[in-house]
């Protein structure tokens, strides 16, 4: 299957495009479907293998809808978690939410997409609009380059549900900010603005919202017109971090296994 055809097999959650040595992959409202819909997921895998293994693509674009990382989309799958009516605000506590199958598809979905961003001898830049919940917001730190709106902002909405950052946020902020002051972030602020995120050294680029698909598009093609050898021998060498990527994924899973020992 080329490209074009594996693309519906996640239609409508992404549609694809492709500008010189630049894949584009628009998200549109149902992203979250791909933590729970079997197909969609596989679908997804085949893509990335297909990705991998085409030598004319060099940069991987992934472009989101406005509203479709939000806390709306966010608390509609958190619904979804449980068999059970559970208070979301204590939904982290609720023992049928640790060991229901969407948890798990979601965490061993996130664990996969984001391994394989950081081996991938592909750059791969995230285009954020909108509200990025935390799953998101740490998937996100996976990217090479990250370019947002000036109305983007981070949500950390996981703890208004007693949960833990997942999207491998507690690995990846520390390598941005330090380890005390990621933690301080994490456990006592709400959100973080576009220009926040960029003094921070979380962003790359502010971009106006009126043109923004846009810049970032032509923004891609500017890195894309680089050889491949320089563009997989740059993230080679800035990604050394793969074992110990691992290992936090390894912990991860101990930790929703003891759950109740916490």
């Amino acid at each position: 299957m080329n490209i074009e055809s594996l693309c519906e097999l996640v239609d409508p959650i992404i549609s694809l495009e492709i500008e010189d040595a630049v894949l584009i992959i628009k998200f549109g409202n149902d992203v979250f479907d791909l933590f729970t819909d079997m197909d969609k997921r596989h679908g997804y895998f085949q893509l990335m293998d297909a990705v991998e293994d085409d030598d004319s693509i060099k940069v991987v674009l992934m472009l989101c809808k406005p509203d479709c990382l939000n806390e709306e989309a966010y608390k509609k799958f958190m619904e979804t978690m449980c068999d059970t009516d559970v208070n979301l605000e204590n939904i982290g506590d609720s023992f049928k939410f640790k060991e229901s199958e969407n948890r798990i598809n979601q965490l061993n979905f996130q664990r996969y997409v984001i391994e394989r961003r950081v081996a991938s001898k592909k750059i791969f830049i995230s285009g954020l609009r909108g509200t990025v919940v935390t799953p998101f917001f740490g998937e996100a730190l996976a990217s090479d380059l990250r370019y947002v709106s000036d109305d983007m902002h981070f949500s950390l909405a996981h703890k208004k549900y007693g949960l833990y950052p997942t999207g491998a946020l507690a690995f990846f902020l520390p390598k941005y900010i330090g380890q005390g002051r990621s933690i301080e972030l994490m456990l006592t602020v709400d959100s973080i603005n576009a220009e926040q995120a960029l003094n921070l050294g979380l962003i790359n680029r502010i971009l106006q919202t009126k043109d923004f698909e846009s810049r970032c598009i032509q923004m891609a093609k500017e890195v894309s017109s680089l050889s491949m050898g320089t563009l997989s021998s740059t993230k080679l060498l800035s990604t050394s971090y793969k074992k110990e990527l691992n290992e936090y994924f390894d912990t991860e899973e101990t930790l929703i296994s003891n759950w109740h020992a916490w």
